[in-house]
Parts: structure tokens; sequence; C-alpha cells
């Protein structure tokens, strides 16, 4: 892979799936490589769309059967005397703190995507004040061809957010939405360090910088996955009221005077 920036080459590894893309400079493991989702290539069409566009009706629903999987398969591998689970209780609680994170910012992504599209201000707010979609170029051509085109760019350039950046996707939230995805200081501290604790996870088998293992004791990961759910709560209810609003305006234009 050729540096834009000082056009040297280097070797690396990329592994792609579900989970995400990762990747890894051969002769320097240690440096951190942040990677956009890869998208999944399929012959067909329309099976293509679904893998690469899907985006659930209800991003919390989705969400909250996670959660509720996540709890029980937790409870199992810690309530239990013996057993494949039992035994392999401290990897199974790590990779359900890591999958809590994960569909966290899944959850985030799909909802930011879903209400921006759907709110032409949020749109344009957007478009104003975003770096990068207020530098974006479209020609008459392109709209006269394409009327859809402002909201496919917006489209693509939000599922191309790493939503891991929390405060990145909390800037996005206010600037479109008008809205704070954080409902104190105190957890967004929390969550922060979570996010940094997944990365170890998925890129260093679970050990930080120094090589040293980090723990997730059972309390603990539920602790985790309970100030998440606060989080997502918190968001919903915020995105809810933009969208109420949005429909009563909507309600008072459609009034015969």
């Amino acid at each position: 892979m050729e540096c834009d920036q000082c056009g040297e080459f280097f070797a690396i590894n990329i592994q792609n799936s579900p989970a995400g893309c990762f990747i890894e400079l051969v002769e320097h493991p240690n440096v951190d490589v942040d990677a956009e989702e890869a998208p999944f290539a399929s012959d067909d069409s329309q099976e293509n769309e679904w893998l690469n566009d899907f985006i659930p009706q209800s991003p919390y629903d989705v969400y909250d059967s996670n959660y509720h999987h996540l709890g029980e398969v937790l409870a199992e591998c810690s309530g239990g005397e013996s057993g494949v689970i039992r035994r392999s209780a401290a990897v199974i609680q790590r990779m359900i703190f890591a999958e809590t994170i994960s569909s966290m910012e899944a959850y985030l992504g799909d909802t930011l995507i879903s209400a921006v599209l759907a709110n032409p201000k949020a749109m344009q707010r957007l478009t104003i004040r975003d770096k990068d979609l207020s530098e974006e170029k479209v020609s008459l051509n392109a709209i006269l061809a394409n009327p859809n085109v402002v909201s496919d760019k917006i489209r693509i350039h939000l599922k191309g957010l790493l939503y891991h950046n929390l405060p990145k996707v909390a800037a996005i939230f206010r600037i479109a939405l008008e809205v704070n995805i954080f409902p104190n200081e105190d957890l967004k501290v929390r969550l922060l360090k979570f996010v940094q604790l997944r990365h170890d996870v998925v890129h260093r088998n679970g050990k930080d910088k120094n090589g040293e293992e980090h723990s997730f004791p059972a309390e603990w990961v539920m602790e985790a996955m309970e100030d998440v759910r606060t989080f997502v709560q918190n968001v919903q209810s915020s995105v809810s009221r933009v969208r109420l609003q949005l429909l009563y305006t909507h309600m008072e234009m459609e009034q015969p005077e």
C-alpha cells in the first residue's frame, strides 16, 4: 500500500469480515490503523445492495434484542458450575463486552443515517456545516439525472464515518439534529474508555500497548452494558423528539387556513 502523504510503500495485512475491516502494517504492528467499513461484493445486484445499504427499520429494536441476548449469555457463563461455557467464561465475557460496543456503534450509524435523511433541515444543516459535505460540487446535469443526488451523497458520507470516534459522531448529531447524545460528562468518559478497550480486544487480543492483559469480570461487563444502554436510550429519546417536532411541523403546514 502506498502512503498518500510520503509516497512510501508499506506491506499490510487486511482482515475484512462483518465485524469490520482491520489493517496491520507488517513492519510496524504497534501502529494503530483506522479503516472504514469495506463493502461486501455479490454477483446478485439486489443482494449486493442489501449487504451494503440495508438499514433496519428500527435500529433501537435491533440493539435492544442484542442487549437482552448478550445479557442471557453473560448470566449463563457466570452462573453455571461446569461445562464449556463456564470454563471459557473469561473469553466469552470479553467477547460480550466487544459485541456490546459494536452494537452501540451500529445503532449510532443506523439511527443517524435514517434520522438525517428523513429531515430536510437536518440535511441542509449538515451540508452547510460539515467540512467534507460543504466542499462537495454537484453539477446541474447530475441533479437532473438523479434528483436524490444530495441525499445519496449524504448517505455515503455518513456510512463512511468511523462510529467508534464518539466525539466526531456527537458533533455530527449536534450539527444535523441539534441534539447532545451524551447525558452527562461522567458517562461520556466511561464510553470513551470502553471504545479504547474494545480496540484492544479486537486488535491486541485483549491486551494494552504494554502487553498487559485486560480483565473483563462479569459484574464489570454488566455495568458496561448498562452504561451503553443508558447512552443508547438517551440518543433514542433525543432523536424521537426531533422526529416528533418534524411531524408536528408537517401537520401544521397541512392544516387548512
